[in-house]
């Protein structure tokens, strides 16, 4: 109890300063957006780190891939080296490897390091008769540890004998356990770079860079135009260990991030400031508003024969009640005319005997927990015929010379007619916001295919073809045509607001409906079972009840199952004040399941029936809606469905 007088202590000190409770909201705010924008930067920044690192590995597969065909190159070549430590048919074998793989600029035989052999000779004559081990120190290191270690090797980028820039692989070959020399495979880099998909696509947002670890001069080398600085940008990277390489894709805008963040942090910072603005401004509304209240409950008590004036006189009901058991001790005339009781039933009755909670549990009495000062809250209570009343409800405590509380009085304002008006208001935007989802759904797809169909009649040059295509053109503007008379009957049915009604006769409307459809009825030889009472009256628009019986019947008579007899029963029964009809069926049934939320809507089949539209149901749960009714469903596929319509 101490915690819940803190609690109520501590938001009543906060709602009466409404200046500095829009700051603290403001802070709060404030602090949860920095927080969740941290959050959101993070997973920015580990999402561009996985898609690099999905580029990357990408890129590395397709290098590997290409020095496994070197490799592959290589050693083919090498097997034409007889024991001798000749080559037999080089030029043949070599010119299928270069057919083979276009991406290799040259292959060649390399015995004792001195280049011999070389495929094609025309363009890289200049290579003929090098000598591997004096091009550099580089060059020396690498193929002597290439020898020593059996492996095949990569150099470059590098400037190349015969002219350009390349990569040389080098597999190191034996014969009879000896080294004899090299097989050697020659690849243009742009060529490599376009392959391994490091160059030649051009990307928004990423940028590659290769380079190679200088093992003379100790210095990476970089071979790609763009920035070799990145450290400040988001980047990965990935070694190629055989030819000491290393790719780079690189983030090309650096606050791309930051940009992204700016946008939703200027949001959150727009709404902490409305909201801590909408907040100040209702808070100073309350302390207006209970402000009017204090002053006008401190003139109601200022003396007696005022209180008497204002408590007779007064447009809201007003009732002195004991604060003991909440009897009613005074009542004036507006709460008599509210509650429905006079004024010495009232006297009979406490405050727990109408309120409508009290009604449904025990407990204690509506009103009596907490009357030391004054309190306000909105309240249901039972009118003197069953109905309900909502009702604003301000209850005020007077004391006597020792300050003990002998009775409360207790103003209340009929707000019964503006709940409802509320509640009918935020129906129909409900509906509304339905209806303008549907008409954007319908509207595009005829648009889009009259735009479709005009640009082919454009584009074409044959008049047949033209000819069908304005054919095509007539039936689209047909079904659109359609949809807006379909449309324009939903408008009809949502924007009705005081649809007539008058008694009708259920069990008459059900016969004219079932005169309507005799021809389905005599068809399909439907077995009808009107169990309806002949003096079943029901209050409703008599288009809507028209409308309302033809669509679920028909749909009954329509959807019977193929195997056996139709059967329709008809009956009604009153339940909870209300006439509810039931419309059961023999037929296919519906898959609750899958479809129960899509029933009632626009456009929405079920069945491979070419006759079904999806309008049926719709309309008629608008037309029940509009008469303040409800519609239910019970359907086990293959065994039938049952609807029940609820008339107010």
């Amino acid at each position: 109890m101490g915690t819940v007088k803190k609690t109520v202590t501590i938001t009543g000190w906060l709602m009466s300063r409404p200046a500095l409770t829009g700051l603290l909201v403001f802070l709060v705010l404030l602090i949860l957006i920095g927080l969740i924008t941290n959050q959101r930067y993070h997973f920015l920044k580990e999402t561009e780190h996985h898609e690099i690192e999905h580029v990357l590995d990408a890129v590395k597969q397709n290098v590997e891939q290409r020095l496994r065909d070197s490799y592959t190159t290589a050693l083919t070549l090498a097997l034409t080296i007889r024991d001798n430590g000749e080559p037999e048919n080089f030029e043949a074998v070599a010119a299928k490897l270069i057919d083979s793989n276009s991406s290799f600029l040259a292959v060649q035989l390399v015995p004792n390091g001195i280049i011999k052999y070389i495929y094609p000779l025309k363009g890289n004559e200049g290579a003929l008769n090098a000598n591997i081990f004096t091009i550099t120190d580089e060059h020396s290191m690498r193929a002597r540890q290439s020898i020593r270690s059996g492996k095949m090797y990569f150099t470059g980028p590098n400037q190349l004998k015969q002219g350009g820039i390349g990569i040389v692989g080098r597999l190191p070959v034996y014969n009879k356990d000896k080294f004899w020399g090299f097989s050697a495979v020659v690849i243009r880099l742009d060529t490599f770079l376009k392959e391994t998909g490091i160059a030649g696509k051009k990307n928004e947002k990423f940028y590659f860079q290769f380079s190679r670890y200088n093992i003379s001069s100790k210095k990476e080398e970089f071979f790609l135009p763009g920035d070799t600085s990145f450290s400040d940008h988001i980047y990965g990277s990935v070694a190629i260990s055989d030819g000491n390489w290393k790719i780079y894709l690189v983030s090309k805008n650096r606050y791309d991030i930051f940009i992204q963040l700016i946008y939703s942090l200027l949001f959150g910072l727009s709404l902490a400031i409305l909201n801590s603005l909408l907040i100040t401004k209702l808070l100073k509304k309350h302390l207006e508003l209970q402000n009017v209240v204090d002053n006008q409950a401190s003139k109601l008590i200022e003396t007696e024969m005022k209180f008497k004036t204002i408590f007779e006189e007064a447009p809201i009901g007003i009732a002195l009640i004991s604060a003991a058991d909440g009897r009613f001790l005074q009542v004036n005339k507006e709460l008599c005319k509210i509650l429905g009781y006079t004024e010495l039933e009232l006297f009979k009755l406490s405050l727990k005997d109408i309120s409508y909670s009290d009604r449904k549990k025990t407990g204690n009495l509506q009103g009596q927990a907490d009357l030391s000062a004054d309190s306000q809250n909105r309240r249901q209570y039972i009118h003197k015929n069953g109905s309900v009343k909502w009702a604003n409800l301000i209850e005020t405590p007077l004391l006597d010379e020792t300050d003990g509380s002998e009775s409360n009085i207790m103003i209340l304002e009929d707000v019964t007619d503006r709940n409802n008006s509320i509640n009918m208001i935020t129906e129909q935007n409900k509906r509304l916001l339905n209806f303008s989802y549907i008409v954007s759904h319908n509207l595009r797809s005829h648009t889009s295919n009259i735009q479709a169909i005009a640009g082919l009649i454009e584009q074409s040059s044959s008049e047949q073809e033209k000819k069908e295509l304005v054919a095509l053109l007539k039936t689209v503007s047909a079904s659109l045509d359609e949809t807006m008379v379909n449309l324009n009957n939903v408008v009809n049915i949502q924007t009705s607001i005081d649809v007539i009604t008058v008694p009708l006769n259920l069990s008459d409307y059900i016969g004219r409906t079932l005169n309507v459809l005799r021809d389905q009825i005599n068809v399909k030889s439907v077995d009808i079972r009107n169990d309806v009472p002949a003096d079943t009256m029901v209050n409703y628009n008599p288009a809507y009840l028209e409308s309302v019986l033809l669509n679920f019947i028909f749909n009954a008579i329509r959807y019977s199952h193929p195997d056996r007899r139709p059967l329709i029963r008809l009956n009604s029964y009153r339940e909870n004040d209300q006439v509810v009809l039931e419309v059961s069926d023999n037929g296919i049934g519906i898959d609750l399941d899958k479809f129960g939320d899509q029933l009632f809507g626009m456009y929405k089949t079920f069945t491979e029936n070419p006759d079904s539209k999806g309008l049926g149901l719709f309309i008629s749960k608008n037309q029940i809606d509009a008469m303040s009714g409800m519609v239910t469903v019970q359907s086990v596929l293959d065994e039938g469905t049952t609807f029940k319509i609820y008339f107010k």
